[in-house]
């Protein structure tokens, strides 16, 4: 139907990237739709009682208050991304690693086609499916916008949709990297999964705890959203860092994917 591995990867891909974005689109809309009742008595309180170590998460009273900081903290902090971060992993898996083991992957190399063209167009696909969910976290906002009589700077909007982007995609890769030069699906599983949760913990306890703040440098969580992007603008270096970290695990994956025997 599809010559082209891109287009047939994203058309395989429909029904998951359908659901994905309506599910976020709706945690976005909802999660907006309570922010006047986060500006009631007592929100206070019940913030200043978190403990400290767990501040992170919660984010600061003030941040409640304004738009910007909610939207900051709320969406674009852990509570929303930890989902899309999870969708990432399950599907650039997904596309590797699962066709792998059920041979699928290897009936496509039988085709005349280069390993260099199905690594890279399965990547753009993936690309491409991150993208629109990550949209759905925009299209959320802004429909819930006009249900609390608020509005929002378009600009830091976009700026925190495309840092999100990244981040999901870097994720995203520490599994299909692995997964493409090594082929190994439950040994992916557990790296890839393993390190998102560990570098949302460190990244989440490091402000924290002073001995965690070396070690959050390794975590990619550490790059995406620090200092808020809704209330700061952009950090270029660190945007700089995700788009390293992309290109290296891209090259990494690229280059065992090209070398490794694949088990027919």
């Amino acid at each position: 139907m599809f010559r082209n591995i891109a287009l047939k990867t994203i058309f395989n891909l429909r029904w998951q990237l359908l659901s994905w974005t309506i599910s976020i689109i709706f945690v976005s809309f909802i999660t907006m739709a309570f922010f006047n009742s986060f500006n009631q008595e007592g929100i206070d309180e019940i913030v200043n009682s978190v403990p400290e170590s767990l501040q992170s998460l919660v984010g600061d009273v003030a941040d409640f208050k304004t738009i910007p900081g909610y939207i900051g903290q709320q969406i674009f902090g852990p509570n929303l991304v930890i989902l899309t971060i999870a969708m990432s992993i399950m599907v650039f898996i997904g596309v590797s690693a699962s066709e792998e083991d059920s041979k699928r992957l290897q009936s496509l190399l039988s085709l005349p086609v280069s390993r260099t063209s199905v690594y890279f167009q399965k990547l753009i696909a993936l690309v491409f499916f991150v993208a629109v969910v990550c949209i759905g976290i925009a299209i959320g906002i802004y429909l819930a916008l006009p249900l609390i009589e608020k509005s929002a700077d378009f600009n830091r909007i976009v700026e925190s949709v495309f840092a999100a982007w990244l981040m999901n995609i870097a994720y995203g890769l520490v599994a299909f990297a692995a997964a493409m030069a090594i082929g190994k699906k439950g040994l992916v599983i557990g790296l890839s999964s393993g390190y998102a949760a560990l570098s949302f913990i460190v990244s989440s306890l490091a402000p924290a705890v002073k001995e965690l703040q070396v070690v959050d440098k390794l975590s990619i969580f550490h790059y995406y959203n620090n200092p808020q992007i809704m209330q700061h603008g952009l950090n270029a270096h660190h945007i700089y860092i995700l788009l390293a970290i992309i290109a290296f695990l891209t090259i990494i994956g690229w280059l065992g994917f090209i070398r490794r025997d694949i088990q027919t």
